[in-house]
């Protein structure tokens, strides 16, 4: 029944305009077919999931007046602010800190203030509206980096691991530099430092301890407590929706949140219920509050990766399981990174038996712990200790997890196949614990890291250096290098690092229509000759190539979590291959987006 009632609410949102008029006839005869069948239980609840559609008002269309009224960012408040003040207007900020709601002004002074571009919610519209509408907001706004707050720098900032330990606890990864999102991406440790289900875990279990601890403790508790259940239930739950609502509300954290609710709920009642009940009530509740999130990818990743756990839980054997348990989950992970991440190291096993006990019970508690003892005392000695013992274990083991060999995952990998082998991964978990399981998850290992085909040819631009690669198979492979100060690639004029002198006169003379620069100074120039601007990090590459008759962009410093969490640079490839595949359309300005 909340398998239905779950496929009557993701209907509702991906049901097209021109057909809408046939899902609610669909409905109504439900409906009439349950009166006639006398099945009031599962009337009820698909009563419940239209109530929850109809005050979702997902089918909403703004009006023009709305869309193109202007908005602007009140830099000293910290805001944003329009002539028509309103107070139900929700807008999604997006820094390197996190997303988090913006404040809206009642006032704002003239000086204080800069035009800011709002991307509103759209089902159908380009990728940024069709994220607001994914995270049931009504407007995105991608804030420029001059108008960002400066971040407040805290005396736990002294020590080098606390940047580590931040993101750990609250999953800001603002103070990372390029290194560190390499370092963790390669490690293939990104899921520690992003909040998530597992930390929500730690949290409930730590509750879990204290309740155990105060039951055993307070003769009080027991005398008041009708059982053990129900204390692990009054403590751990709110303490995981706290955690989940002060990390940001994730669609992990949401998630692990109400299965908290759910499975201790159920304990304190003394009943026995399926993993897959569990999920499939936690994924209907998720929905009754917002519809549109069954577009979101992390959606999905989360509940498919916890179904994963269970099934392998139940079908690994005893001896060595969790050995085996991770062994198939960095497979998995590894099958969904495919395109996306160029290398991965061959340790990732291992560090994650090492790190996830050692986060779960040593460095996420103790960077909570610090974190309460500065706010109450301005103390960091607890944390101070912390990190003396992780800068001596890391200069112990920094030279093994360089000097490792590294797997190379395929690069050219399509939707459609990376779709097929994960299917296939699921069904080699069914087929566990006989060998030809593991034959089986050996073989599409084998076949993600198969190496591709080389390109025909291949443009590689870097900040000081802009150089052109044509690939000659048939001359003995030899590389012919070029260094051009424009290229025109499918009627577009693309200057790349041209020289301060005359600047303006070349972009006219040549008719610019975009410009990669090593250098920002110049950008508010040629933004102002309706110029695109794209400017590169030091030692960032863009690899250009063709694929069939499309073309395709990778940057050097562009990092994924699962395609979902995106650094700038993917951002940037992303745009410019829209720019190159479709010259007719503006593709407007990018804002700031960062992990």
């Amino acid at each position: 029944m909340l398998l239905f009632n779950i496929c009557v609410l993701i209907g509702a949102v991906l049901t097209p305009p021109s057909l809408r008029w046939l899902y609610s006839t669909c409905i109504a005869l439900l409906c009439l077919y349950q009166i006639f069948r006398k099945d009031w239980l599962g009337l009820f609840i698909v009563t419940i999931s239209l109530v929850a559609l109809i005050s979702s008002n997902i089918w909403q269309e703004r009006s023009k007046s709305e869309i193109t009224e202007q908005w602007y960012w009140d830099v000293e408040q910290h805001c944003a602010w329009t002539p028509r003040f309103t107070q139900d207007f929700y807008i999604l900020l997006k820094t390197p800190q996190g997303n988090h709601k913006a404040d809206l002004c009642q006032a704002s002074k003239p000086l204080d203030r800069v035009p800011i571009s709002l991307h509103h919610a759209h089902l159908f519209g380009d990728y940024r509206e069709h994220q607001a509408f994914v995270k049931g907001v009504d407007a995105l706004l991608y804030l420029p980096q001059a108008s960002q707050p400066a971040p407040v720098l805290t005396q736990l900032d002294q020590y080098a691991s606390w940047r580590f330990a931040y993101s750990i606890i609250k999953g800001d990864r603002s103070q990372w530099d390029e290194r560190d999102r390499w370092l963790i991406n390669y490690l293939g440790i990104t899921h520690l430092f992003v909040v998530s289900g597992l930390h929500v875990g730690f949290v409930c279990l730590l509750a879990l301890l204290c309740s155990r601890m105060l039951w055993r403790c307070s003769a009080l508790i027991q005398y008041y407590v009708p059982s053990r259940a129900w204390l692990n239930g009054l403590l751990a739950a709110p303490l995981c929706f706290l955690y989940a609502g002060w990390s940001g509300f994730g669609e992990p954290a949401i998630r692990a949140a109400v299965m908290a609710l759910v499975f201790l709920s159920v304990s304190a009642l003394h009943h026995k219920v399926s993993l897959l009940n569990v999920l499939s009530l936690c994924a209907w509740l998720m929905l009754l509050q917002w519809p549109g999130r069954a577009l979101d990818p992390s959606f999905w990743l989360s509940f498919a990766f916890v179904l994963l756990i269970g099934l392998l839980m139940s079908r690994v054997q005893r001896f060595g399981r969790l050995l085996w348990l991770q062994c198939l989950m960095s497979l998995f992970a590894l099958l969904l990174t495919l395109g996306w991440q160029s290398s991965l190291s061959t340790l990732t096993v291992l560090v994650n038996l090492v790190l996830i006990p050692f986060v779960a019970f040593v460095w996420f508690p103790v960077a909570l712990v610090s974190l309460l003892e500065f706010t109450c005392c301005h103390s960091t000695l607890l944390y101070a200790q912390l990190d003396r013992l992780l800068l001596w274990v890391y200069r112990r083991v920094e030279d093994p997890l360089y000097q490792v060999a590294a797997i190379q995952p395929n690069e050219d990998v399509t939707a459609l196949v990376k779709l097929c082998l994960i299917g296939l991964a699921f069904w080699g978990v069914y087929w566990l614990p006989s060998r030809r399981a593991m034959g089986f998850m050996i073989m599409l290992l084998s076949a993600a890291i198969l190496t591709p085909l080389p390109k025909t040819w291949q443009m590689q631009w870097y900040q000081d250096r802009f150089e052109v690669l044509y690939w000659q198979p048939s001359a003995h492979d030899v590389p012919v290098f070029s260094v051009p100060k424009m290229l025109s690639l499918n009627g577009l004029n693309i200057a790349l690092n041209p020289s301060k002198d005359a600047i303006a006169e070349h972009a006219l003379q040549d008719n610019w229509h975009l410009a990669l620069l090593g250098d920002a100074k110049q950008a508010d120039l040629l933004r102002a000759m309706q110029v695109q601007v794209l400017t590169m990090r030091q030692g960032e590459r863009l690899s250009f190539y063709r694929d069939g008759a499309v073309w395709q962009v990778q940057s050097s410093d562009c990092y994924h979590l699962l395609n979902l969490v995106k650094t700038v640079a993917c951002e940037h490839a992303e745009w410019l291959e829209s720019v190159l595949n479709y010259p007719q359309f503006d593709t407007g300005g990018l804002g700031a987006r960062a992990f």
